[in-house]
């Protein structure tokens, strides 16, 4: 497996790889192909060096991290973690893993003491995995649980 920055026209790996990881957690992502591709050019547009996919003989997986990212719950440096997403049939094999430590590495390199993101209250696979990786819920918002980790 290699992992790789992400480039504009990755756009449509980027739809297969969120549609597949989404697939009965609607209720927390967008649903339309239109949707998803807004979706991608606004991360790209946030932070372009920051996407990231694992490939094996194509993409598999995704990160998106935003160095630029300003908290309002923190005033440190803190850098977002806006999407992390693997195609369902490669689950458990490690790819999320290996994308989150690259992710990591990158806010780090961007000079950021913490990182965060949001994930679904009813995701708790989603949960499970960020929590495995020293991240801890910090608070809420709607369906929403923002998680935070000193990096």
């Amino acid at each position: 497996m290699i992992i790789r920055r992400g480039r504009k026209e990755d756009i449509k790996h980027f739809v297969e790889i969120y549609q597949d990881a989404y697939e009965d957690l609607e209720e927390y992502a967008y649903t339309t192909r239109r949707e998803i591709k807004n979706y991608y050019r606004w991360l790209m547009n946030r932070d372009p060096e920051g996407i990231f996919f694992a490939e094996l003989s194509e993409p598999v997986g995704v990160i998106a991290c935003d160095s630029n990212w300003f908290s309002p719950f923190e005033m440190k440096k803190v850098g977002e973690i806006h999407e992390l997403a693997v195609k369902r049939e490669f689950w458990g094999k490690g790819i999320g893993s290996k994308l989150l430590e690259k992710g990591i590495e990158y806010l780090r390199e961007k000079k950021k003491d913490f990182a965060e993101l949001w994930v679904g209250e009813r995701n708790e696979r989603a949960k499970k995995f960020y929590e495995k990786h020293g991240f801890r819920e910090k608070g809420r918002f709607g369906k929403w649980i923002r998680m935070f980790r000193k990096i």
